[in-house]
């Protein structure tokens, strides 16, 4: 028998298999890259050898390596080398000339802090902020900057909030047509405000600016950070990317190609309404040119069934007076059902899986309508998913269960923080409160897996994720946990440690095909595995976002450890 190379041992395994069923043990033996054992200390005693590596977990829990099933490693390129822009609240009796003071005060820091930058950029800001008449203009940031480009990214990456400069670069002025999703901000004149929402719009400014996107070299030195210093620095080894720039789609392949990357990589093809005719061929006649093994791939094709959240009851009447739109306003749904059916199956007929974004309840109803028809069309259901899921009606989580529809979830927005207090107005309280159903979405049966959405909730600690999962409330690292702590979103009850635990590890790895080698610990899959400096299951569910990675394992080599 040959000796092993590494055998952790004195843990205590925390794992579930594709079936819902727990592993456990107290050890695992790995021989070149796979996990060949798993059993007590005894067993794992026979495979070790003079030159095996023995790492004493101590009690600590070892989990499988985890998935990030829903992020955005290339974006966060922006706020590695960008103006930060994040944790600018409204507060009680601030107005929104002073949040936007806030943050053009910070602006100006970083432009004076980088003198030689030709374009400058940022992200972080909160939309949310505003929702009377006053919103962020170009005349905002031009008297911060005005003779070189300003791009700025809302934190959910739905928005640019950008200066003169940058809409003159960009060519758009007031005869650029409104666009068919998405929304250019205008004055009265119909010049931009400076204000553009959602993909089509954005992508105006985006594809026109000079210099905007990363170069393939700027987005492997972010990547190979943000592998080190936010994945595998929380257990993480796989991760879905959910929407990047072509460059960045080359920087994955080329760090694969290189045996850099420390994490399994998974892309995505944007087909956008209006364009897919035209998109889908050109990523059919793609489909596996950007692959690299099984260290980065791209299955899947993403769409957005929304924009701002589309819902099946309008907006408060109170929201909608203030904001002064029309009176049973609601916001459009991106697709006709027929576009919709027809990109999805022609996706799946290729090869392909669909990605979609769907918060309000309308979209998730048109996702779920429209994904099932599809796949009853091409009789293919793998790892179709819808993500996010804020508001769901009862009879659409059965839908989904019945046409074996993944949940993607963020677990760190199923809490009762400011961005619950934001939606207030617009949805009113009895909504808001049912927002993030996921005990609805679980005991349904539905196979439901965790994504952070980094950067939009930074950091992308899967502690806080399995806490807020288990607790549906703030935690006292939260930016905002003194203004809510103690409240509990909604009255459901929350998810059990097994449940967070399957969700963060096996159904990521299932949602991203990849469940037959990675996800769970068994023997004969990759040793990806995430050892914490302490005993999770002995550890209050209130006190679980202290838990730490002590090492983190990606085919068998040691790729993080907490000094």
């Amino acid at each position: 028998m040959k000796k092993a190379d590494m055998v952790l041992m004195n843990g205590r395994i925390l794992s579930i298999n594709r079936d819902g069923s727990r592993i456990s043990g107290q050890a695992v033996a790995v021989t070149d890259g796979i996990i060949t054992k798993i059993g007590t200390n005894e067993i794992i005693r026979e495979y070790m050898g003079k030159e095996t590596r023995i790492i004493d977990c101590q009690g600590s829990t070892i989990l499988p390596g985890l998935c990030d099933a829903h992020c955005h490693p290339s974006i966060s390129a922006s706020t590695y080398s960008g103006c930060d822009l994040f944790g600018i609240y409204m507060q009680e009796g601030e107005t929104e000339d002073e949040i936007i003071d806030e943050y053009m005060c910070r602006l100006e820091k970083f432009v004076e802090a980088h003198p030689d930058d030709e374009l400058i950029r940022g992200t972080g800001w909160v939309k949310g902020n505003f929702t009377g008449d006053r919103i962020p203009t170009r005349h905002d940031i031009d008297r911060i900057c005005s003779d070189k480009p300003v791009i700025l990214e809302s934190f959910c990456q739905h928005n640019l909030w950008v200066n003169t400069k940058a809409i003159e670069l960009a060519g758009v002025d007031e005869n650029t047509p409104d666009v068919y999703t998405g929304r250019i901000f205008r004055e009265n004149d119909g010049y931009p405000q400076g204000l553009f929402n959602d993909p089509e719009a954005m992508a105006l400014i985006k594809d026109n600016v000079p210099g905007y996107d990363f170069s393939v070299e700027k987005y492997k030195e972010s990547l190979l950070y943000y592998q080190k210093e936010h994945a595998n620095k929380y257990g993480v080894t796989m991760v879905m990317d959910c929407m990047h720039s072509d460059n960045a789609r080359e920087a994955y392949r080329q760090l694969a190609e290189e045996g850099r990357l420390t994490i399994r990589a998974r892309g995505v093809y944007l087909a956008e309404p209006g364009k897919a005719p035209e998109q889908l061929p050109e990523y059919i006649a793609r489909k596996g040119q950007d692959d690299s093994g099984n260290d980065f791939r791209i299955d899947t094709v993403k769409m957005f069934a929304e924009g701002m959240f589309s819902l099946v009851e309008p907006y408060e009447k109170a929201f909608t007076e203030e904001n002064g739109l029309p009176e049973g306003y609601n916001e459009p749904l991106y697709w006709n059902d027929g576009e919709f059916i027809e990109t999805a199956a022609s996706a799946m007929k290729a090869g392909f899986n669909v990605h979609v974004h769907a918060m309000g309840d309308n979209a998730v109803k048109q996702s779920v309508r429209c994904i099932s028809k599809a796949q009853q069309i091409t009789g293919l259901t793998p790892g179709n998913t819808i993500a996010h899921l804020m508001l769901v009606k009862d009879e659409d989580v059965a839908a989904m269960a019945e046409a074996d529809i993944i949940a993607n979830c963020q677990p760190r927005w199923m809490v009762y923080d400011s961005d619950i207090a934001g939606m207030l107005p617009m949805v009113g309280r009895q909504r808001a409160e049912s927002a993030y159903p996921l005990r609805r979405l679980l005991d349904s049966g539905i196979t439901v897996a965790f994504g952070t959405d980094f950067p939009v909730t930074p950091p992308p600690d899967t502690m806080h994720e399995i806490q807020c999962a288990m607790t549906r409330s703030v935690f006292p690292d939260a930016p905002d946990y003194e203004a809510f702590k103690g409240k509990v979103l909604g009255d459901e009850r929350p998810a059990e440690l097994y449940e967070a635990v399957q969700a963060l590890s096996i159904n990521g790895a299932i949602q991203m095909l990849a469940d037959e080698y990675t996800g769970s610990i068994e023997e004969g899959k990759s040793a990806d595995l995430a050892l914490l400096d302490s005993d999770i299951e002995n550890t209050p569910a209130e006190e679980i976002y202290k838990i730490q990675i002590a090492k983190t394992i990606f085919k068998g080599n040691v790729v993080y450890e907490k000094k």
